[in-house]
């Protein structure tokens, strides 16, 4: 049996003489052997030294045999079991570490220690695999020998877990190690809990392609109840992650925030072409300076759904989309049923998917100049204005207040996310999906439009360097799922026509709202009286030689006797003005 001899020095008092000394010494140099070394030491001899002082003396050397009981070679590792002697006990573990290891030498650790058995295991361990096994065995409140590690070829390490590891306590902290100890950012953990194995694995910080195209051909093929629009952030080691959707059944609303130039137009072309191809009706509000971004969407529209070519067709479809909704509440409350989802399978309404893009500019309130008289032209047409914006809004929040279980759903697009943008605290509570877009906003932005922003995730440094692969990337606090990093599903406008249209899509020349449609859902402003009051006032200024009561005195009727309104109104004043120049 193989075995190893463990040597000390003792060194003995001044005035020391073996010849005179040694045979009485023997007891009280085993006796501090024992104290400093444990037990299991004999005398062999003595030797001559310097004291401390200096001077010549002498020490005693005492000499331990342990037994190797086995010697394991191979590529990978190597081991050998020593013997331990029986006085050892299992508090012992730390100082038989550090003894064996100081006897063996050249980097053999103690890897196990089994004092009831007599017995312990030493291992050759690199540095880097000793470096490795100490940060895990502090990160998992273990003994280092309650570890065991191995290199792997590709960098990282391989390990044997203690029986009191558990992946809700400790996953966790093995990341850490592998990210920040013994490797870098990238790096990740693999973890058998049943089988007390894990790997920590070398891998570049993962990020997203320069581009995801949008499954065209998987159109027509998902779910009414579920519209995808990209991919999340990929698990380290992995190049795609999974596919982010937005659940209708958890929330029918959801509001997207984004900066000029995030991809907030992207993400909603996806959603948009999804939702139509897996059946649902479309309806769109947009800014009119804006409208251009969904012109390849209008003719799929549903009958007034194209509410983008003024603020009045926005309320007007708006209007009919709240009409809908009402409609199907009563047909619902007919048949004795809450939500339209547990209607009869094959007689559920279809659903209506309104996008609200530029919310900001639709909403908010246009400046009233100050000083400028109630019955002046430029003042009505603002008012008019301002009061279109505040329909848009009203209808916005009955649709969303009331019209939650009838199949409606609603997009709302903005840039920023505070009350005065329109979207305020008590909107967004009411809305279950929230995603921001882009990929440096500001925690400002974030604490806006998230309850709790410290519990969303934010884009990874990497990504935000990635150039291309940078575009299209935000992040999403979905109701009912964990917050994500994604990217946008693409596709060219002309890519998602042409596949609705292979499909079958219903499209109809004329979507926008008709007058008839405007005027029932848009309250004018009084222009007659206003009119009167201004003619009155101009009949007054006239007597007195104002030489602006020609221009008040303007009829403001177009050809047919009708009253003119809004823009119509001042442009006929301006011209009844430079006649009147001419005239004179």
């Amino acid at each position: 049996m193989p075995s190893s001899t463990e040597r000390a020095r003792i060194k003995l008092p001044a005035g020391f003489d073996p010849s005179v000394h040694g045979t009485k010494a023997e007891r009280s140099v085993l006796v501090k052997a024992t104290e400093t070394y444990g037990e299991g030491f004999e005398l062999e001899s003595y030797e001559e030294t310097v004291l401390e002082d200096g001077t010549p003396g002498w020490a005693a050397v005492v000499t331990r045999h342990a037994a190797v009981l086995s010697v394991r070679d191979s590529k990978s590792t190597k081991t050998k079991e020593v013997r331990l002697p029986k006085s050892v006990k299992p508090s012992d573990g730390e100082k038989q570490a550090a003894k064996l290891a100081d006897q063996h030498g050249d980097g053999w650790e103690m890897t196990r220690f089994e004092p009831f058995l007599g017995k312990a295991v030493l291992t050759k361990l690199t540095d880097d695999e000793a470096r490795c096994r100490g940060a895990v065995a502090v990160a998992l409140g273990v003994k280092p020998w309650d570890v065991q590690v191995s290199s792997r070829r590709d960098g990282g390490f391989d390990l044997e877990l203690p029986r009191t590891y558990q992946p809700s306590k400790h996953e966790s902290k093995l990341e850490d190690v592998a990210t920040t100890v013994v490797g870098r950012d990238g790096w990740y953990v693999k973890a058998d809990a049943k089988a007390l194995r894990a790997s920590l694995i070398p891998s570049d910080p993962p990020t997203f392609p320069e581009g995801i195209p949008f499954p065209l051909g998987r159109l027509g093929k998902g779910h009414l109840d579920r519209t995808p629009f990209g991919m999340t952030l990929p698990a380290p080691g992995e190049e795609l992650g999974e596919e982010i959707s937005l659940d209708w059944t958890a929330s029918a609303w959801c509001l997207l925030a984004g900066t000029p130039g995030s991809g907030k137009t992207v993400a909603l072309s996806a959603i948009i072409a999804d939702a139509l191809s897996n059946g649902s009706a479309l309806a769109i509000v947009d800014d009119v300076s804006k409208a251009i971004d969904f012109q390849w969407a209008k003719p799929f529209c549903r009958a007034g759904g194209w509410g983008c070519d003024s603020l009045e067709a926005g309320v007007a479809t708006l209007g009919l989309i709240r009409e809908e909704g009402a409609r199907r509440a009563r047909h619902l409350k007919e048949l004795g049923i809450n939500n339209w989802l547990d209607m009869p399978a094959g007689k559920r309404f279809q659903p209506i998917l309104v996008i609200i893009d530029e919310v900001s500019a639709l909403v908010v309130p246009d400046p009233v100049p100050k000083g400028i008289p109630k019955d002046h032209p430029l003042f009505m047409e603002i008012a008019e204005r301002n009061l279109a914006r505040a329909m848009i809004q009203s209808y916005m929040r009955k649709i969303i207040a009331e019209l939650r279980f009838v199949g409606v759903r609603m997009v709302i697009s903005t840039q920023a996310t505070n009350a005065n943008t329109g979207v305020d605290p008590g909107l967004r509570t009411l809305i279950g999906h929230k995603i921001l877009q882009g990929v440096n906003p500001s925690r400002a932005a974030r604490s806006q439009i998230f309850a709790d922003e410290t519990a969303v995730l934010g884009v990874p440094e990497n990504v935000k360097a990635g150039g291309k692969r940078a575009k299209g990337v935000g992040v999403a606090a979905l109701e009912a799922v964990s917050p994500a990093v994604y990217k946008s599903y693409f596709a060219t406008t002309d890519d998602y026509q042409r596949a609705l249209r292979r499909l079958g899509v219903a499209e109809r020349e004329s979507a926008a709202p008709t007058s008839a449609e405007i005027e029932r859902h848009l309250p004018t402003l009084d222009i007659n009286a206003a009119r009167d009051e201004r003619e009155q006032t101009a009949a007054r200024r006239e007597k007195m030689g104002d030489p602006m009561a020609a221009m008040m005195g303007d009829s403001g009727l177009d050809e047919n006797g009708h009253p003119l309104k809004g823009a119509a109104l001042a442009a006929a004043q301006s011209a009844h003005l430079q006649r009147l120049a001419k005239a004179s």
